[in-house]
């Protein structure tokens, strides 16, 4: 199965607030959209207090990365930190979820 890797040229951050009137509920309330050559690659979004991540996924070419908020601080350091970030999906083999998969950030362009 092969890896889905994408070289993050830029970023976009997006931070939401809390509807409490309305009857919108919203899991996420951190977004970082990620670029490569000029185009969405994926989303990570992170789970807001109190909330679970969904399970990521890989769709229409872009990585989909949910994560708890204490990883916000993380993935916000290599971005801005680190020369060469990537964000990769690999499959993994399960019969009883055939869209199984992990979503990762590395700095290495070569993933494991």
């Amino acid at each position: 199965m092969d890896i889905k890797s994408f070289k993050i040229d830029s970023y976009s951050v997006q931070l939401y607030a809390v509807d409490r009137k309305g009857g919108r509920t919203r899991w996420g309330d951190k977004t970082i959209l990620l670029y490569s050559g000029g185009r969405e690659v994926a989303q990570a979004v992170f789970a807001g207090e109190g909330s679970k991540p969904p399970e990521p996924y890989f769709s229409g070419e872009k990585i989909f990365y949910f994560a708890h908020a204490s990883q916000y601080a993380a993935v916000m350091d290599l971005l801005r930190n680190e020369k060469s970030v990537y964000i990769s999906w690999k499959p993994v083999s399960d019969p009883k979820e055939p869209q199984d998969g992990d979503a990762f950030f590395h700095t290495d362009s070569k993933p494991e």
